[in-house]
């Protein structure tokens, strides 16, 4: 039988930025950044959990009570990862206290969905960052050729093909406005292997569209754009 060593387990209820024992100033605020974004309520838990020789020092947000993870019930992964990303980054020195962060996510239906993160991941998503950016820059400046020389080559794709994907959006739902990004998932896909997709609110005059991008975990390399 597995054996589990719980050596520290807080649990605090957040509802304000107010200091608490156990936690410092930079677990506080990166806990707020969470709630900036999702509102709703969140509890924290942080120890260190050794199972079969593996030792993992954890934090843990549960969150709940929601509007926007209860809007979005049907996509809660992509959003799990979003608020480790979120907590994650946020902790500026502090990130190497971590190995793992964990979310879990209660819904109003008495539903609850875990999840939990590795340090290298996060850091793999954060490094993958600037590539996202300029991918949101490129489409709001119409440089779609600078776009189409992004993606990998084994794709062949033509600017043309790229051009007239995002000339049919700006007809139906006006310019980009503003982008935001909102999660991530490790996948597998047949005859690739693993890839990254990643979520991203992207604002336009008439509505607001998931975009999703897709690269080659490997290097990195963007295979699709899709909404």
């Amino acid at each position: 039988m597995d054996k589990i060593l719980t050596l520290l387990l807080l649990s605090i209820t957040l509802i304000s930025c107010k200091k608490n024992i156990g936690v410092t100033e930079k677990e506080v605020n990166a806990v707020q950044q969470v709630l900036n974004f999702y509102n709703g309520e969140c509890l924290r838990h942080k120890g260190i959990e050794s199972k079969n020789g593996e030792t993992k020092t954890y934090f843990e947000l549960e969150m709940s009570k929601s509007p926007l993870l209860e809007s979005n019930a049907t996509n809660l992964k992509p959003h799990a990862a979003n608020i480790a990303y979120l907590f994650y980054t946020s902790l500026d020195d502090e990130k190497t206290n971590y190995n793992q962060i964990r979310v879990k996510i209660n819904l109003q239906n008495g539903t609850t969905s875990q999840f939990s993160y590795s340090d290298k991941e996060i850091e793999e998503i954060e490094k993958l960052m600037p590539k996202i950016d300029n991918i949101s820059q490129l489409i709001k400046n119409k440089d779609f050729e600078t776009l189409t020389n992004l993606f990998d080559k084994t794709l062949e794709l033509e600017t043309s093909q790229i051009a007239e994907l995002f000339n049919k959006l700006d007809n139906q739902f006006g310019n980009v406005k503003q982008d935001q990004f909102q999660g991530f998932e490790f996948k597998e896909m047949k005859d690739i292997g693993q890839v990254i997709t990643i979520n991203v609110a992207q604002v336009r005059e008439k509505t607001a569209l998931t975009m999703v991008l897709t690269f080659i975990r490997s290097n990195q390399n963007l295979i699709s754009i899709g909404f």
